[in-house]
């Protein structure tokens, strides 16, 4: 399992291939290139014959029924699933939407389990002041949406996608005055809790988290974010270009 997402900025890519051909062959393109690279460290001297015909890759793939199954393939033949890539980059290097700097680097996704340190890193983006602006807002907005974090906390119980076997927590407020806090699966819940986030909901969740400091901040104190940060960018993105952006969980 992983959190996918695309910045669905209208290119030529996208008006020559349906969105989610699009993301399935990228997707199978990473597999393809993980695959190989450990199939190299481990067979050096075979050929490429060999290698497309005996290293093999687990994909999902959709049934007519919509079911989604995995199976193995071959490098070989899931090279030619993604052959039509190679002539769909052209805009890429260029592309505002580009986060990676790679061909169709709109595409990412954030690799589980999550780490410990990333769920630590979201929270500690939140402001000191329990009496801050931007922190107010941002409870008032988990409260109007019933944002409990408690979806992401049956997912934390069954299955492997995060490190911590409890959510990280924010606190706020004196010994003897009302405390306040906000736990990481509330803020995971209010990212990915919709197929979708819209420009104007990417452009509210960059002012509660943030985000439009993300570019500023050093990049030892964000290294154990790692791919949530790139996904923060891409919510910051979306708001600023004007552009949807699909998440996948």
């Amino acid at each position: 399992m992983a959190i996918e997402f695309a910045l669905q900025k209208p290119c030529a890519a996208r008006r020559h291939t349906p969105e989610v051909k699009l993301r399935s062959m990228v997707r199978h393109a990473d597999s393809a290139e993980v695959a190989i690279a450990q199939f190299r460290e481990k067979f050096p001297h075979a050929d490429e014959d060999t290698l497309t015909s005996k290293c093999t890759v687990q994909i999902a793939v959709k049934r007519p029924d919509g079911t989604i199954i995995q199976t193995q393939v071959t490098v070989g033949r899931l090279q030619d699933m993604i052959e039509p890539l190679s002539e769909l980059d052209g805009e890429c290097k260029g592309c505002a939407a580009n986060l990676s700097g790679r061909s169709f680097g709109c595409i990412g996704k954030v690799n589980t389990p999550i780490r410990k340190e990333a769920e630590d890193w979201l929270l500690a983006r939140l402001p000191d002041d329990a009496k801050d602006d931007q922190l107010v807002q941002l409870l008032n907005h988990l409260a109007d949406l019933d944002i409990d974090g408690a979806p992401v906390e049956l997912q934390r119980a069954g299955s492997r996608m995060f490190e911590r076997k409890e959510a990280a927590v924010r606190k706020w407020g004196g010994w003897f005055g009302a405390k306040t806090q906000i736990t990481s699966s509330q803020l995971l819940q209010m990212l990915t809790s919709s197929e979708a986030i819209a420009p104007e909901q990417a452009q509210l969740y960059t002012r509660l988290l943030g985000l439009s400091k993300l570019g500023a901040e050093p990049e030892s104190a964000a290294a154990a974010a790692g791919q949530i940060k790139t996904f923060l960018r891409a919510i910051n993105l979306a708001g600023r270009l004007d552009a949807r952006l699909a998440v996948d969980v």
